[in-house]
This record gives C-alpha cells, sequence and structure tokens, in this order.
C-alpha cells in the first residue's frame, strides 16, 4: 500500500494483465521467469559450479546476471514460468533522474 498509494509501484493481479499494459506477448515473460526459475534450482544444487562469474566472489548459473559479471548468487521469491500467467506482481516504476552533488 505504501508504494503503491505513491504511485512508485502498480500492482496487476496476473502477469496476463502485466503483458497486456506492456504490449508484451505473454510467452517472452514466461520465458524469462523460466530461465530465472532454473537458475535458481541449478544454483541450490551446485553453488559453486556455475559458468558465469557471480558478485562478489564465486559463480552463478543465471546467465542474464553472470554476462555482466556481477552475477546473483542468492534467489528469493522465485517463479516457475508455468504460473506466470496467473500469479499477482507488483510493478515497480523506474524513472531515470539527475542526482547533482556540489563538491565531494
Amino acid at each position: 500500500k505504501h508504494y503503491t498509494g505513491r504511485g512508485v509501484m502498480k500492482f496487476y493481479k496476473s502477469g496476463e494483465d502485466l503483458c497486456k499494459e506492456m504490449n508484451v506477448p505473454l510467452a517472452t515473460l514466461e520465458a524469462a521467469h523460466q530461465k530465472h526459475y532454473e537458475a535458481s534450482e541449478k544454483q541450490a544444487k551446485d553453488p559453486e559450479g556455475g559458468p558465469f562469474p557471480a558478485y562478489p566472489s564465486g559463480k552463478t548459473w543465471d546467465e542474464a546476471s553472470g554476462k555482466t559479471g556481477v552475477g546473483k548468487k542468492f534467489f528469493h521469491n522465485v517463479i516457475d514460468g508455468s504460473k506466470v500467467k496467473t500469479e499477482p506482481f507488483y510493478v515497480a516504476i523506474i524513472t531515470p533522474v539527475i542526482h547533482y552533488c556540489m563538491g565531494g
């Protein structure tokens, strides 16, 4: 309520509703979540066996973050791709800002 009430986050009853508003095929969101889910499963079974570097050290199975060099090692609230269609989502609205700092 705190963030949705201020317009910083938006609630969607389902992944299907989210995709409709974003004009993205549901299959795209399902595939992204499935990859993330599979990486979390592999990470739980073999924490240091992944092919990508993880932050701050070690290895990860998460390709999306691993390719950046700061791979994700810890996974929370992971949704299987097959459940995305009916799961509720809270989505953060990100707005670019310029931060100006005067001095050191």
